[in-house]
């Protein structure tokens, strides 16, 4: 093949593969325009209205007490509620209901009273019932034939459980006159709110239950009204949750029991029942009213002594103790010691100097009785559940070897003291000034009318009165073995002689009869006493009475009280 030709077919194959090639390849793209989005404009979104506080109304009717809570509570929340003047601008009322499906901000608590000198302690609660219809009140030993009395307030709240009353069946009394009226209409029974009893009142209990204990249940104790709020339910429960059930007149972080006790002297027979039947013997029966109480009052007349002799010794009007019987004041949950006795210094001062060192190594505070007399003379304040409660006591009788520095020789002992007890006066009035409670002892002259009578001397009533007007609110006898009656002063309340507690004399019945007295305190308030009684029926060991043997013997007493 020539040369032309090869030249010619190379440029035919060329094309080819070019035009083969350009056939194979992508078409150039054309760039397509950009179009511009569409602007839509933005609305701005209208104001959104807040919420009107929801409006309640609390009627006039309803206690102030209930109603102040209430404004409080309103008040701390002015953004979600609103007090109303006016039902009708109100989507909420308050007001008292028996009615589960209705939204509850709390409960009412009332007690049924009589006056202080009732004997009776219990009343069943369809007694309570009856009467709101007229009928006369029967329970064991007592027959009510007279109207119940109350006040207005607690008659609209008592509708909510009990409808209301038939004709007759109840006398409304304005709230200051109420108490006095129950006096004058003996035997007689009223319903005050629980936080305004008073001491002149008696608390009875329902079918068992009372308010004044501690752990009440109030699901099943009958004189409880629940506040409730009628009205829009979706409101209702709005308020429910932000107020939860607050409103009430019983709060138990606010109530103190305090339990103030008589003689104890650890010592002869009673030592010797201990040391056979066991340390904590004497109160295995009355335990409860002990660690049931939130301030127990121990008056320990004697003083551990290491070296103390086997008992009984020969010697039966020298006192000590062992000190290991220091367990049974623990076991009754003791926390605070009287030391007014005159036994303390029998075995000298040394075991008194000595049982001072036990109290304080426990941390448990006494008063009446120490180093020096600015200790004895001082008063003691506690600190339980919100109140203050000031303990002072004092030993006018001596002898001389008890009393702080009764030698002349700087010993410890009781804090001595003479009517009309200045010191203790001043102690009182400070006390009282600071709003605190007050209670005071007296280790005063056993047998003024002789024979460890029940009955009260005019001049011993006459020294309590004396406390009384300068301002404590409690006014205790320590010094009785036997029993004593009682008596009420404006609104202190005396009791002359508890009697003994840790204590052997065995020799009359009104010594082996004794008291455990506990005073409700609610708000720095003492709103009442509770009477609990005990029987030795041997040396050492003490059991609750028969309601029997307590109906006697309050009978007996309240007859030759001073009210």
């Amino acid at each position: 093949m020539n040369n032309r030709f090869q030249k010619f077919s190379v440029a035919i194959i060329s094309i080819a593969l070019m035009l083969i090639l350009a056939a194979c390849s992508s078409p150039i793209a054309t760039p397509t325009p950009k179009i511009a989005p569409s602007v839509v404009p933005t609305k701005t979104p209208a104001p959104t209205a807040a919420p009107k506080p929801i409006a309640i109304y609390s009627p006039g009717s309803l206690p102030a007490a209930v109603r102040s809570h209430l404004d409080e509570m309103i008040k701390a929340q002015p953004a979600q509620f609103t007090l109303a003047g006016d039902p009708a601008t109100a989507s909420l009322q308050v007001g008292y209901t028996a009615h589960a499906d209705v939204p509850v901000i709390g409960q009412w608590v009332f007690a049924l009273v009589a006056p202080f000198p009732t004997a009776i302690d219990d009343v069943p609660w369809s007694a309570v019932q009856s009467a709101w219809q007229g009928q006369p009140v029967t329970c064991e030993g007592c027959t009510f034939t007279g109207t119940l009395r109350l006040t207005d307030s607690t008659l609209q709240a008592l509708k909510a459980v009990l409808g209301d009353p038939a004709p007759n069946a109840i006398e409304v009394v304005p709230p200051d006159q109420l108490t006095q009226k129950l006096w004058d209409a003996q035997p007689a029974l009223g319903i005050v709110p629980f936080d305004e009893l008073n001491i002149r009142l008696k608390v009875l209990s329902i079918d068992g239950l009372t308010p004044l204990h501690r752990n009440l249940d109030l699901n099943t104790y009958p004189l409880v009204v629940n506040v409730g709020l009628a009205g829009s339910l979706e409101s209702a429960q709005t308020a429910q949750k932000s107020f939860g059930q607050s409103i009430t007149n019983r709060d138990e972080s606010k109530l103190s029991i305090v339990a103030m006790t008589g003689v104890t002297a650890m010592s002869r027979d009673f030592a010797a029942s201990m040391d056979a039947n066991g340390v904590l013997y004497p109160d295995k029966l009355i335990k409860d009213y002990f660690t049931t109480s939130d301030i127990v009052h121990i008056s320990n007349e004697v003083s551990f002594d290491p070296d103390c002799p086997k008992q009984p010794t020969l010697n039966r009007g020298i006192f000590c103790s062992d000190p290991k019987y220091m367990d049974l004041l623990k076991d009754v949950n003791v926390k605070i010691i009287e030391l007014t006795g005159n036994h303390l210094n029998d075995y000298g001062w040394e075991p008194f100097s000595y049982t001072l060192g036990i109290y304080e190594s426990l941390g448990i505070p006494y008063f009446g009785g120490g180093r020096t007399i600015t200790e004895a003379a001082r008063a003691v304040t506690l600190q339980d559940h919100g109140n203050a409660i000031t303990f002072v006591g004092c030993n006018p009788v001596g002898p001389s070897i008890d009393w702080v520095d009764g030698l002349n020789d700087g010993r410890p002992g009781s804090a001595p003291c003479s009517s009309p007890f200045p010191t203790m006066q001043a102690e009182i009035r400070q006390a009282r000034a600071a709003g605190q409670v007050v209670v005071a002892t007296l280790q005063y002259y056993e047998q003024p009318l002789g024979d460890y009578s029940v009955e009260t001397a005019k001049v011993q009533a006459d020294d309590f009165a004396i406390l009384a007007d300068a301002g404590a609110n409690v006014v205790s006898g320590s010094q009785g073995h036997s029993i004593q009656g009682f008596g009420l002063r404006g609104n202190t309340f005396i009791h002359y002689g508890v009697g003994n507690l840790f204590f052997d004399q065995m020799q009359a019945i009104n010594l082996r009869q004794n008291f455990i007295d506990r005073y409700v305190i609610y708000n720095n308030q003492v709103l009442s006493a509770e009477l609990l009684t005990t029987m030795r029926d041997e040396a050492a060991l003490l059991r609750p009475m028969t309601a029997q043997e307590r109906r006697e013997l309050l009978t007996e007493l309240f007859a030759v009280s001073n009210w």
